[in-house]
Order: structure tokens, then C-alpha cells, then sequence
């Protein structure tokens, strides 16, 4: 445990940089789907050269803290849009761009459900439509359960750390994306 001395304001500083801040009105997983930011961009490829990802990858570049975050949160998204996803950036009027922080990795299908998960490209971390029942098969230290996971519908979280835990987070965004479509 690492503890910091502050004044609030640098503390909240301090979090928000360190991507460990969740602005509790922001946080996309507590709300119900029809009340999810709405879409301010929307892709389902991701590529250099193709004029509706830029957005995206503008999106991606501008918020991640480093070069690796950055390529690992790209590669996400790049295997997940491979599993008939969309990508969105959310709309907020508290930002200075019009976005939120975060990304909604949704499936490429009629609207029954939310987002199936929310990745920050600053830190490289994802929020899962999962369950604890879920992943009680994952041992792996990268997967981990909210705090309060027993009554959220997004109780589990994966940083994308390595090329591994990238790995991981695709496995854990088809066991969603399981969950949400019809059998």
C-alpha cells in the first residue's frame, strides 16, 4: 500500500494522473445502458488509413501515458473489433473535448445491453461485463473483482500490463460478449 500526502485537490491530482481516479457521476459501469453517454464517435475497424478511425486513434494517442500502454490498448482494440464489435467514444460535457475518459466496446448488434467493456487508454485498464461466477476458473493475478463485485453487472477489471494480459482481456471480452448475445 502506498500511502500520499496531500491536500485534496493534489491527492485528486494525483489520481487522476495515475488513471486510479473514477469521478463516481462519470463512471459508465453504474449507470443503466440507456443512460450510457451517448456515442460521440463509432467504429468497427481500426486502421491508419481509414478516415472514420481516426478519431479513435486520436482519442487513443491524446489519453494514454506511454508508448506501450498506447500500442497494447490499440491491439485491443484492433483483436476485439475482429469479434463483430463497435468501438464508441462517449460524449461528456465536463471535458474539455466534448469525451469521456474512457472507451465502449459494444457488440455489433442490435442494442439489448451496454457496453460489454469500458477501456482507459490512459492506463490501459478494463472494465468487464463480467460477474465473479464468471471468471471463478482465472487464476490469473491480472483479473480482478470490484470492490462491491457481488451486486455490480461490471465486477471484473484487467490492465492490459503485457502482451499477455492483452491476451487475457480478449478471452474475458468474448466470455462477455457471450453474456449479451442471444444464444
Amino acid at each position: 500500500m502506498r500511502i500520499i500526502e496531500g491536500t485534496v485537490d493534489e491527492i485528486v491530482e494525483y489520481q487522476r494522473r495515475n488513471g486510479t481516479a473514477v469521478d463516481p457521476v462519470d463512471d459508465p459501469t453504474e449507470a443503466d445502458p440507456e443512460q450510457e453517454p451517448e456515442a460521440a464517435v463509432t467504429t468497427s475497424a481500426l486502421s491508419l488509413d481509414d478516415e472514420d478511425s481516426f478519431p479513435l486513434l486520436q482519442f487513443v494517442y491524446t489519453r494514454a501515458s506511454d508508448g506501450a500502454t498506447t500500442r497494447r490498448v490499440l491491439t485491443y482494440l484492433r483483436r476485439a473489433l475482429e469479434q463483430d464489435t463497435l468501438v464508441e467514444i462517449g460524449s461528456s460535457d465536463r471535458s474539455y473535448d466534448g469525451y469521456t475518459n474512457y472507451l465502449m466496446v459494444r457488440d455489433d448488434a442490435p442494442r439489448r445491453f451496454g457496453a460489454v467493456a469500458y477501456v482507459k487508454p490512459f492506463n490501459g485498464g478494463l472494465t468487464l461485463r463480467l460477474r465473479p461466477e464468471d471468471v471463478a476458473d482465472i487464476t490469473d493475478e491480472r483479473v480482478k473483482l470490484r470492490q462491491g463485485a457481488s451486486t455490480r453487472k461490471y465486477a471484473v477489471t484487467c490492465r492490459l500490463v503485457d502482451d499477455e494480459a492483452v491476451e487475457l482481456a480478449l478471452m474475458l471480452t468474448g466470455r462477455a460478449l457471450a453474456k449479451v448475445r442471444p444464444a
